[in-house]
């Protein structure tokens, strides 16, 4: 540095050398905070805008307290991964300092069996404390607006969560695979119930949802083989993929008039269904919307319904009694197929394509109204009629 400091004095004149070697100095001896961790005690941390973000637990096993300060600095962050897999840590204390945890930063702490959130706490990470195993009790303080991705996912002990008005979203996977989640508050001001959030709480056998929910995503509930009781708020506009695919126990459902997609595969496999209510607004019954809901035994199909898809009804076994749109015009392959107990249906004249299949093994079905055209050639060909049934034209509308 000297030498570069004679060289440069040597071409701008030796008076403008003692503000040049003071720059030079000055540079050196500033130190560049946040670049470099530090240790204090059992924490690894950085420091930035004189604030203090632990990025690494260097302790002992058992319970922790991470400190409201360090060198005279708030501690405002718990870095991501600062805890991660750190199986031996039981308990941790957060100062009230703390307003942000980062992504993982608790993942895998599988021994974790309490901790005490921050009342200032705003941000949380992804997958904060996924595979907490032992985790069973959180209370959530109010500031934050969501539930990050994977947030509890894979927390097995976790029996109860209570979530404070002011969350929005809870997001993907966010509780999923907690089997032994039993109880659930949600927030009057929750809107959007993102995809997996619940998948495979295997305990959950109700759960209120809120007024202002206006989405549910895909295989939100999917495998909640206990979930039973469940009302769908007015103000639902969308149902996803696999919402509540093997919710065995849901006996009955009505969706909302506001509703306007139901996803594929939506009540696949809930057997126990036996009543449900459609809405007027929606277009369309997706493929395998309701396969294998064997205790259905008859539904009603709004005129707004034009289509219905592949397999959409399949091995609805007690089925007995469907009443179709009268604006249909397409009935996809193997729709009805399996629907033993059917004994007659009117497919309306302004169906235009009848998939390959759509009533094999409707081996009750005796009578079948279709439109002309389905007519000009034996009807048992391709649709999948057993022999014996009465083939008649339907009525024009």
């Amino acid at each position: 540095m000297l030498n570069r400091a004679i060289l440069a004095a040597m071409c701008i004149g030796w008076p403008k050398v003692a503000i040049l070697v003071a720059s030079i100095m000055v540079i050196l001896i500033t130190p560049v905070r946040g670049q470099s961790p530090a240790v204090s005690g059992s924490f690894r941390y950085t420091t930035e805008e004189n604030l203090v973000t632990i990025t690494e637990y260097l302790g002992p096993p058992g319970q922790v307290e991470v400190p409201l300060s360090i060198e005279g600095l708030p501690v405002a962050k718990i870095g991501a991964r600062a805890f991660r897999e750190r199986g031996g840590v039981t308990g941790v204390s957060l100062p009230a300092s703390v307003t942000h945890i980062g992504d993982q930063a608790f993942w895998g702490c599988d021994n974790l069996n309490f901790i005490v959130l921050p009342p200032r706490l705003c941000y949380l990470g992804k997958e904060v404390f996924s595979y907490c195993g032992r985790l069973s009790r959180v209370e959530i303080p109010p500031g934050l607006t969501e539930i990050p991705t994977a947030t509890f996912q894979h927390c097995q002990s976790l029996y109860e969560i209570v979530l404070p008005e002011g969350i929005t979203t809870l997001g993907p996977q966010s509780f999923a695979n907690c089997e032994m989640l039993v109880r659930v508050s949600l927030p009057e001001t929750l809107t959007v119930i993102d995809q997996g959030a619940f998948q495979s709480c295997g305990q959950m056998a109700a759960v209120r949802l809120p007024r202002a929910l206006k989405r549910i995503g895909n295989s939100a509930f999917a495998n909640c083989e206990k979930l039973r009781d469940l009302t769908l708020p007015a103000g639902l506009t969308q149902l996803g993929d696999q919402t509540f695919l093997n919710c065995r126990q849901i006996t009955g459902m009505v969706i909302p008039l506001g509703t306007v997609q139901i996803g594929r595969k939506a009540f696949q496999g809930c057997e126990g269904l036996a009543k449900i209510s459609l809405s007027s607004g929606l277009r369309e019954i997706p493929e395998r919307a309701f396969w294998g809901c064997i205790d259905l035994g008859e539904i009603s199909l709004p005129d707004s319904i034009q289509g219905i898809g592949e397999e959409a009804f399949r091995e609805c076994i007690n089925l007995k009694r469907i009443l179709l749109s009268r604006n249909l015009s397409r009935i996809g392959k193997r729709a009805f197929q399996g629907c033993g107990n059917l004994q007659s249906l009117i497919v309306p004249a302004t169906v235009q394509s009848i998939g390959e299949g759509a009533f094999a093994e409707c081996r009750s079905l005796k009578l079948i109204d279709l439109p002309i055209q389905f007519l000009t050639f034996s009807p048992d060909i391709g649709l999948g009629l057993t022999e014996g049934v009465q083939a008649r034209p339907a009525k024009e509308p």
